[in-house]
């Protein structure tokens, strides 16, 4: 091993300026991504543990973490653009296979042609109500994850009896949050009162003109001695009765809860959409500082053994 060292730093020290430092640099680089990785997965880990489930009806405004499950909002609903699958959020990517030939060596890769996220509103729900969640810009961990090819530039479905094997010069892959998912999400936390204005005077009188139209009706309605006409006391009993519907339907709409609202924080802390539990994240999430700090180290040290072996730095 010790010979092998030696050999590599002698090769170091008389490799050509550019390429030394062209390798040096990028390793260098490719340290620093990971060491920043690292420090944003255990940010994220900590405001994970360290922020508190609350409910949506009594969430504070600002920074919060709900849990619920993913649901559809009233109107049209939401379909995966690769596969046509209802869900509640999708992204898709569509790459193409390519060969080229270059100083006579055949190289194959694939090349994205389309990709595209969704940016649909959808709804998520615990046991005291709902809130909307607008996903753009957040960092989603979904239910499906799926991968397969075929011979034309849009798929015409989704795998049948299949997942990861098929022919064809297109690999179609797909992330989908599905309806009725468990749903961790933080973000930030907003609701504004859906109470309206009332105009009593003016719902008095579209509703009276309303009634007026269907005379039959309001004939059968309020006409108490029969004779086909509405006179003057029978007017006033048509008048208080609409008074009664109108106040009726300004009390229902009054009683309607807030809108709530979950989307990206102000302050840049992680905006997270994940179907995963909070400790199965939390896994997740330790193993990639693991894996993002061993990979800092190995970089780090390649660029000191290098600059070393130049006698840039001591040791060398």
């Amino acid at each position: 091993m010790i010979a092998f060292l030696q050999e590599l730093a002698g090769s170091l020290r008389h490799a050509d300026a550019g390429h030394f430092w062209f390798w040096t640099l990028l390793a260098a680089a490719g340290a620093s991504v990971l060491f920043a990785l690292a420090f944003r997965y255990l940010r994220h880990s900590r405001l994970i543990q360290d922020t508190p489930v609350s409910r949506i009806r009594s969430a504070a405004q600002g920074y919060v973490r709900l849990q619920g499950h993913a649901r559809l909002l009233p109107g049209p609903e939401i379909h995966s653009p690769l596969s046509g699958v209802r869900c509640c959020w999708w992204w898709y990517r569509i790459e193409r296979q390519e060969t080229t030939y270059r100083n006579g060596k055949r190289s194959t890769e694939w090349v994205t042609v389309e990709a595209e996220t969704s940016g649909e509103l959808f709804q998520l729900t615990d046991e005291t109500g709902d809130c909307i969640v607008d996903p753009a810009g957040a960092t989603v961990y979904p239910s499906l994850e799926r991968q397969w090819r075929g011979r034309t530039q849009r798929p015409e479905g989704p795998p049948v009896g299949r997942r990861w094997f098929g022919g064809g010069d297109y690999r179609y892959s797909e992330k989908l949050l599905q309806f009725g998912d468990y749903l961790l999400a933080l973000g930030q936390f907003r609701s504004q009162s859906d109470a309206p204005q009332f105009d009593t005077a003016t719902e008095l009188r579209e509703l009276l003109a309303e009634w007026k139209r269907d005379r039959e009706a309001l004939l059968g309605r309020f006409d108490a001695d029969g004779n086909g006409e509405i006179d003057a006391q029978e007017w006033e009993t048509v008048r208080r009765a609409a008074m009664d519907a109108v106040r009726g339907r300004q009390l229902e709409r009054s009683l309607d809860p807030d809108i709530h609202v979950l989307d990206r924080s102000r302050d840049g802390r992680p905006f997270l959409l994940s179907t995963l539990s909070a400790a199965q994240l939390l896994r997740r999430q330790r193993w990639w500082i693991f894996f993002s700090l061993l990979g800092f180290l190995a970089l780090g040290c390649a660029t000191v053994f290098a600059l070393q072996a130049r006698g840039l730095v001591g040791g060398g």
